[in-house]
């Protein structure tokens, strides 16, 4: 079949001249993809378990812990293994074999960086891919930051590894996820804006940081997109991949596709007109960088390294991608934790963006002609109103960028003076013991704290819940119960669902002396989470304080079933307030037996407990059983030889069971304690 037609009516040097002129026939159509709906149907099962997991865990309150990568941090830094570790190291140990596929058919951002490129489309857009040679680096510096960087700092102090404990299932599902609000930008910004600034998937190439670990477990991988001598090399497979990868390019070059940013959604199989692509098992490009490229252009063999160097179209020069790479790492630290609300992920989202929009702008002041996507914003030196309109925004971004950085300096440098000095819960007590030990050096760093973290709450454009509670701390250290309380009362306006900071307005209404409201505040946030154990524990406490032993000891005794792998203090505490009863007209013939039970316990949880042993030997003492009650005390004189009470009492004791030789010098001991002191 011909590839052209003639032309009969087209004119040259006469009027009645004709020639006949090629034209190239329309390219064959490319076929639409018969795996994009699979695919499509399997991000759409995702979500629906994720809705599943979701409302399990609204209606039953416990659940699996979230099936997400970035808890693995959590199993580093804690020790809990949980879903997301099993799942990142289930879905990298596919990635070994099968090459990069969890993300393109399992992942929940893919899905909507995928339905941001379809209505892009249907909008008459395709954006161009962003291709750089310095920025894929950014998602695996991210992934060594998350997942490696805590082991490597733990190596280097020293520390021991964290103890493992399971965390597989969980009541507090959302503890780790963002609200509504952020959720919502999150899709908006890693889903949507950052497809049209850098193309599909440009979120997975330069700011995911589970992509930068898939990126290299498929480099290793077996599982391949390979190519058959069927190839004419049409170029459909580039065509429709969406995952920024030059298929036509790189079957031809290495018979197989190599770039780790293939996500096998197999749309290039599935629309090769010869049906000469397919997925197999073959050994690693790693193993096959000595081989020769295929013959295919009449230039010749290469090695696959060199060849892959010579075509790599990259968008941006070396010095404009390390532009990219320093405002984006400035962004970076400016957006992430940004008023307690901006996840990781989000922030790199934003910083890559911040960074490239850098680079436009310096091409709007050097270039002639520029344009981004289906945008001119210059256009033969002249400035367009698309451009002015780009111009405009990047001034209020990059302002916003300036902002943020000012308030989180002030917040981070803020928070580590706070830090380093290491303001005890003395400070919650009644007077000002914390300040009137301080050296002239911790005051003058407590007023530079409160300074900085005043100007980050004052001149962001909410308040951060961090900064509040440590300027919170601030104020109690200094002794200024005023600024504590409105602290405290901004933080419960911000996160008024949250019982620990009802906790600490209870705190410092009981530090000023206003008991009954402390005591109304201590209840309402054990309305809210009647597991909060140091709540209650307070609230014990401040019973004890007005002699009200029936409360105390139900308060203790709730905490004691609710927490009962706590450490052992608040079960002491309830064997001594079960002893404060003994002899009282409230006392019950249960309070002695379960006091010694409780005492029992706590001595064999910490048997060095010098005083839980006396108090022991006293409440069998009590019993009717001294034979039993002395090693509790020869226990505690061993445990504390100047507790003059102690031996007093083990010269009684030794009196009871007959030995008055031991008694009488038990009696001396404590005698001569007496006189020292």
């Amino acid at each position: 079949m011909s590839n052209s037609t003639t032309t009969p009516h087209c004119a040259s040097r006469g009027a009645n001249a004709t020639i006949s002129l090629p034209v190239v026939s329309a390219a064959p159509r490319v076929r639409k993809s018969k795996t994009s709906r699979w695919r499509a149907l399997s991000l759409v099962v995702v979500h629906l378990l994720i809705i599943g997991h979701v409302v399990q865990w609204l209606i039953t309150g416990r659940t699996v812990s979230p099936v997400e990568p970035s808890e693995a941090m959590y199993a580093l830094n804690e020790g809990h293994v949980n879903a997301g570790l099993i799942f990142l190291a289930l879905a990298l140990l596919a990635t070994l074999v099968f090459g990069r596929f969890v993300c393109g058919w399992g992942c929940h951002v893919v899905a909507y960086q995928d339905l941001c490129a379809w209505l892009l489309k249907k909008a008459g857009i395709k954006p161009k891919p962003f291709r750089s040679r310095l920025l894929v680096l950014a998602p695996l510096s991210l992934a060594f930051y998350m997942f490696f960087w805590p082991t490597v700092y733990r190596w280097f102090a020293g520390a021991p590894a964290p103890p493992l404990s399971n965390h597989l299932m969980t009541t507090e599902f959302w503890k780790t996820f963002p609200g509504l609000g952020v959720a919502v930008l999150t899709v908006a910004v890693c889903g949507f804006v950052i497809v049209y600034f850098l193309g599909a998937k440009g979120f997975c190439t330069y700011a995911c940081p589970y992509g930068g670990l898939f990126g290299v477990a498929d480099k290793v991988a077996p599982g391949r997109i390979l190519v058959t001598d069927d190839c004419e090399h049409c170029g459909h497979c580039t065509a429709t991949c969406t995952s920024n990868v030059r298929v036509h390019e790189e079957v031809a070059k290495y018979g197989m596709v190599v770039d780790p940013g293939c996500m096998k959604c197999m749309d290039c199989v599935s629309v090769c007109p010869n049906d000469a692509l397919y997925f197999g098992f073959t050994a690693p490009p790693f193993l096959n960088q000595g081989t020769k490229a295929r013959r295919h252009d009449g230039i010749g063999t290469a090695t696959v390294r060199e060849r892959a160097a010579k075509s790599t179209p990259f968008d941006f020069t070396l010095s404009e991608e390390l532009l990219v790479a320093a405002v984006g790492l400035g962004s970076l630290l400016a957006y992430r934790g940004l008023y307690g609300q901006i996840p990781l992920l989000l922030a790199m989202g934003m910083a890559a963006i911040t960074g490239f929009v850098a680079v436009k702008c310096l091409h709007m002041v050097r270039g002639a002609n520029v344009r981004l996507q289906n945008l001119q914003f210059k256009r033969g030196g002249r400035v367009t109103r698309s451009g002015v309109v780009f111009v405009c925004l990047a001034v209020v971004l990059f302002a916003f960028t300036a902002h943020s950085a000012a308030v989180q300096a002030n917040s981070w440098s803020g928070r580590r003076l706070f830090a380093s000095l290491n303001v005890g819960d003395e400070v919650w007590m009644p007077g000002n013991l914390w300040w009137d030990r301080a050296t002239s050096q911790q005051r003058s760093r407590v007023d530079d704290a409160i300074a900085r973290l005043s100007r980050a709450d004052r001149w962001g454009w909410v308040s951060t819940p961090a900064v509040l509670q440590d300027m919170i701390w601030l104020h109690l250290a200094k002794g200024e119960l005023g600024a504590a309380e409105t602290a405290v009362l901004r933080l419960i306006a911000l996160t008024p669902d949250e019982p620990e900071p009802h906790r600490g307005l209870a705190g410092i209404l009981r530090k000023t002396g206003r008991l009954a409201d402390a005591e109304a505040t201590y209840r309402t946030a054990l309305e809210m989470d009647p597991q909060h154990l140091r709540a209650r524990q307070d609230l014990a406490a401040l019973l004890a304080s007005q002699g009200r032993h029936d409360e105390t000891i139900e308060q203790l005794r709730l905490i004691v079933s609710q927490q009962p792998q706590q450490p052992p203090t608040a079960r002491y505490q309830l064997a001594m307030a079960l002893l404060s009863r003994v002899g009282q007209p409230t006392q019950t013939p249960r309070d002695l037996p379960e006091a010694v039970e409780h005492l029992i316990q706590v001595v064999a949880e910490r048997p060095t407990f010098a005083e839980a042993h006396y108090n022991l030997g006293v409440a069998v003492f009590m019993t009717g059983r001294p034979r039993e009650a002395l090693p509790h005390i020869q226990e505690s004189v061993r445990l504390n030889p100047d507790d003059a009470q102690a031996y007093g009492f083990l010269e009684v004791v030794l009196r009871e069971t007959g030995d008055l030789a031991g008694a009488a010098q038990a009696g001396q001991k404590a005698a001569a304690i007496r006189s020292r002191k």
